[in-house]
C-alpha cells in the first residue's frame, strides 16, 4: 500500500466520502413527530385542567 503517495490518500478520501454518502441515502431516516393537540367536541382543551 503506497501510503506515502498524495493520490492513494485522495482517492482514499473520496472513497470514503462516497460510502458515507451512499450509507446516509440508505438508512432510515428519524422522523420528528408532530404534537397533536387535545381537543373535546372541536374546541382546545388547557393542558392544566381549568376552564378559562
Amino acid at each position: 500500500m503506497p501510503v506515502d503517495d498524495w493520490q492513494f490518500w485522495v482517492v482514499t478520501l473520496a472513497g470514503l466520502l462516497a460510502a458515507l454518502w451512499l450509507i446516509r441515502l440508505v438508512l432510515p431516516k428519524k422522523k420528528r413527530g408532530t404534537k397533536a393537540s387535545l381537543t373535546v367536541g372541536g374546541k382546545p382543551v388547557n393542558r392544566s385542567g381549568k376552564t378559562p
